[in-house]
Protein backbone atom coordinates (compact mmCIF):
# COMPACT_ATOMS: atom_id res chain seq x y z
CA UNK A 1 0.00 0.00 0.00
CA UNK A 2 1.42 3.08 -1.08
CA UNK A 3 1.29 6.23 1.02
CA UNK A 4 2.00 9.64 0.71
CA UNK A 5 4.87 11.61 2.70
CA UNK A 6 4.20 13.12 5.20
CA UNK A 7 5.67 16.33 7.16
CA UNK A 8 8.14 13.73 8.93
CA UNK A 9 9.13 12.32 5.92
CA UNK A 10 9.92 15.85 4.58
CA UNK A 11 11.95 16.60 7.56
CA UNK A 12 13.88 13.57 7.43
CA UNK A 13 14.63 13.65 3.95
CA UNK A 14 15.40 17.72 4.15
CA UNK A 15 17.67 16.77 6.72
CA UNK A 16 19.71 14.18 4.76
CA UNK A 17 19.67 16.67 2.27
CA UNK A 18 21.80 18.71 4.40
CA UNK A 19 24.07 16.30 6.12
CA UNK A 20 27.12 16.42 3.22
CA UNK A 21 27.45 19.86 3.20
CA UNK A 22 27.08 20.74 7.13
CA UNK A 23 29.61 17.77 7.39
CA UNK A 24 31.92 19.55 5.07
CA UNK A 25 30.99 22.97 6.49
CA UNK A 26 32.37 21.73 9.83
CA UNK A 27 35.41 19.86 9.18
CA UNK A 28 36.68 23.48 7.44
CA UNK A 29 35.57 25.07 10.82
CA UNK A 30 37.29 22.48 12.82
CA UNK A 31 40.32 22.75 11.08
CA UNK A 32 40.04 27.01 10.78
CA UNK A 33 40.09 26.61 6.85
CA UNK A 34 37.02 28.81 7.25
CA UNK A 35 38.63 31.25 8.81
CA UNK A 36 42.41 31.33 7.80
CA UNK A 37 41.73 31.62 3.99
CA UNK A 38 37.97 31.41 2.85
CA UNK A 39 38.09 28.59 -0.19
CA UNK A 40 35.76 29.25 -3.40
CA UNK A 41 32.42 30.36 -3.08
CA UNK A 42 28.93 28.49 -4.75
CA UNK A 43 29.22 31.49 -6.63
CA UNK A 44 32.08 31.06 -8.07
CA UNK A 45 31.90 27.53 -8.79
CA UNK A 46 28.67 28.64 -10.93
CA UNK A 47 30.24 30.83 -12.87
CA UNK A 48 33.75 28.52 -13.86
CA UNK A 49 31.02 25.28 -14.44
CA UNK A 50 28.66 28.13 -16.55
CA UNK A 51 31.96 28.74 -18.46
CA UNK A 52 32.93 25.13 -18.95
CA UNK A 53 29.68 23.97 -20.41
CA UNK A 54 28.34 27.21 -21.92
CA UNK A 55 25.47 26.67 -20.03
CA UNK A 56 23.10 27.89 -17.06
CA UNK A 57 23.38 26.42 -13.78
CA UNK A 58 19.94 25.20 -12.16
CA UNK A 59 21.60 23.51 -9.36
CA UNK A 60 24.51 23.26 -7.13
CA UNK A 61 25.52 22.22 -4.27
CA UNK A 62 28.08 21.27 -1.67
CA UNK A 63 29.10 18.01 -1.89
CA UNK A 64 32.37 15.19 -1.09
CA UNK A 65 33.33 13.62 -4.27
CA UNK A 66 36.20 10.32 -3.36
CA UNK A 67 37.10 12.35 -0.66
CA UNK A 68 37.43 15.36 -1.83
CA UNK A 69 35.45 18.75 -1.11
CA UNK A 70 33.28 19.71 -4.19
CA UNK A 71 30.59 21.94 -5.74
CA UNK A 72 28.34 19.63 -7.68
CA UNK A 73 26.80 22.12 -10.56
CA UNK A 74 24.22 20.99 -12.67
CA UNK A 75 24.16 22.83 -16.10
CA UNK A 76 22.10 23.07 -19.24
CA UNK A 77 22.52 24.41 -22.67
CA UNK A 78 20.50 24.31 -25.70
CA UNK A 79 20.99 20.65 -26.82
CA UNK A 80 22.76 19.20 -23.78
CA UNK A 81 22.85 19.13 -19.83
CA UNK A 82 26.34 18.81 -17.68
CA UNK A 83 27.34 18.05 -14.11
CA UNK A 84 30.36 20.11 -12.98
CA UNK A 85 32.34 18.95 -10.67
CA UNK A 86 34.58 22.01 -8.88
CA UNK A 87 37.25 21.89 -6.45
CA UNK A 88 36.09 23.91 -3.08
CA UNK A 89 39.58 24.79 -2.61
CA UNK A 90 41.45 25.66 -5.59
CA UNK A 91 38.41 26.92 -7.62
CA UNK A 92 39.05 24.34 -10.76
CA UNK A 93 37.32 21.57 -12.46
CA UNK A 94 37.78 18.31 -11.34
CA UNK A 95 35.36 16.70 -13.57
CA UNK A 96 32.35 17.11 -16.28
CA UNK A 97 29.68 14.49 -16.85
CA UNK A 98 27.62 15.39 -19.35
CA UNK A 99 24.99 13.14 -21.42
CA UNK A 100 26.55 10.57 -23.66
CA UNK A 101 24.59 10.08 -27.35
CA UNK A 102 23.53 6.36 -25.18
CA UNK A 103 22.36 8.25 -22.36
CA UNK A 104 20.71 10.85 -24.50
CA UNK A 105 18.68 8.62 -25.87
CA UNK A 106 17.70 6.22 -23.14
CA UNK A 107 17.17 8.94 -20.85
CA UNK A 108 14.43 11.28 -22.80
CA UNK A 109 12.54 12.25 -20.48
CA UNK A 110 15.36 13.64 -18.17
CA UNK A 111 16.59 15.69 -21.15
CA UNK A 112 12.95 17.28 -21.72
CA UNK A 113 12.91 18.18 -18.32
CA UNK A 114 16.52 19.81 -18.65
CA UNK A 115 15.38 21.54 -21.62
CA UNK A 116 11.96 22.79 -19.60
CA UNK A 117 14.84 24.04 -17.20
CA UNK A 118 16.69 25.99 -19.56
CA UNK A 119 13.59 27.43 -20.94
CA UNK A 120 12.65 29.13 -17.67
CA UNK A 121 15.87 29.96 -16.95
CA UNK A 122 15.87 31.68 -20.26
CA UNK A 123 12.84 33.45 -18.90
CA UNK A 124 14.35 34.82 -16.20
CA UNK A 125 16.04 38.36 -15.63
CA UNK A 126 17.96 36.72 -12.77
CA UNK A 127 20.77 33.84 -12.48
CA UNK A 128 21.20 31.64 -9.78
CA UNK A 129 24.45 33.38 -9.03
CA UNK A 130 22.51 36.38 -8.42
CA UNK A 131 20.29 34.72 -6.10
CA UNK A 132 22.70 33.32 -4.04
CA UNK A 133 24.49 36.73 -3.49
CA UNK A 134 20.85 37.99 -2.46
CA UNK A 135 20.53 35.30 -0.39
CA UNK A 136 24.12 36.11 1.55
CA UNK A 137 23.55 39.66 1.49
CA UNK A 138 20.62 39.21 3.47
CA UNK A 139 21.74 36.43 5.83
CA UNK A 140 25.36 37.38 6.26
CA UNK A 141 25.59 33.60 5.59
CA UNK A 142 27.72 31.63 3.24
CA UNK A 143 25.72 29.70 0.46
CA UNK A 144 26.36 26.03 0.19
CA UNK A 145 22.98 25.08 -2.01
CA UNK A 146 20.88 26.76 -4.71
CA UNK A 147 18.15 25.79 -6.75
CA UNK A 148 15.55 26.69 -9.40
CA UNK A 149 12.25 25.59 -7.64
CA UNK A 150 8.36 25.88 -8.49
CA UNK A 151 6.65 26.74 -5.45
CA UNK A 152 2.24 27.15 -5.64
CA UNK A 153 3.15 27.93 -9.58
CA UNK A 154 5.82 30.43 -8.92
CA UNK A 155 9.40 30.40 -9.98
CA UNK A 156 11.45 31.16 -6.89
CA UNK A 157 15.32 30.43 -6.70
CA UNK A 158 15.86 28.54 -3.42
CA UNK A 159 19.45 29.40 -1.45
CA UNK A 160 20.45 27.19 1.81
CA UNK A 161 22.71 29.21 3.80
CA UNK A 162 24.80 28.64 6.70
CA UNK A 163 25.32 30.89 9.53
CA UNK A 164 27.54 30.29 12.49
CA UNK A 165 26.75 26.35 11.59
CA UNK A 166 23.11 27.09 11.09
CA UNK A 167 21.25 26.48 8.35
CA UNK A 168 18.63 29.01 7.00
CA UNK A 169 16.31 28.47 3.56
CA UNK A 170 16.44 31.87 1.43
CA UNK A 171 13.46 31.73 -1.48
CA UNK A 172 14.02 34.63 -3.97
CA UNK A 173 11.98 35.75 -6.49
CA UNK A 174 13.50 36.19 -9.91
CA UNK A 175 11.27 38.51 -11.29
CA UNK A 176 11.87 41.16 -8.64
CA UNK A 177 15.40 39.95 -7.46
CA UNK A 178 13.96 40.33 -3.68
CA UNK A 179 14.39 37.90 -0.69
CA UNK A 180 10.57 36.40 0.13
CA UNK A 181 11.26 34.49 2.94
CA UNK A 182 14.23 33.31 5.13
CA UNK A 183 13.43 30.39 7.42
CA UNK A 184 15.74 29.05 10.23
CA UNK A 185 15.96 25.03 10.18
CA UNK A 186 13.01 23.68 12.20
CA UNK A 187 14.33 21.29 15.15
CA UNK A 188 12.39 18.53 14.89
CA UNK A 189 12.20 15.85 17.94
CA UNK A 190 11.96 12.85 15.57
CA UNK A 191 15.62 11.73 16.01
Amino acid sequence: MLRSPDRGDRNRARDRSLRAPLAVLITLAATGALAQSPPTSLAQAIRVAEQETAGRARKAELEQDRGMDVYEIKTVAKDKSATVLVDLNSGKVVRVEGAGFLSGVLDREDRREDQAELTRLEGLSMALVDAIGAAERETGGRAIEGSLRSQYGQTLFQVRVVKDLVPQKVMIDPASGKVVTVAPREHNDDH
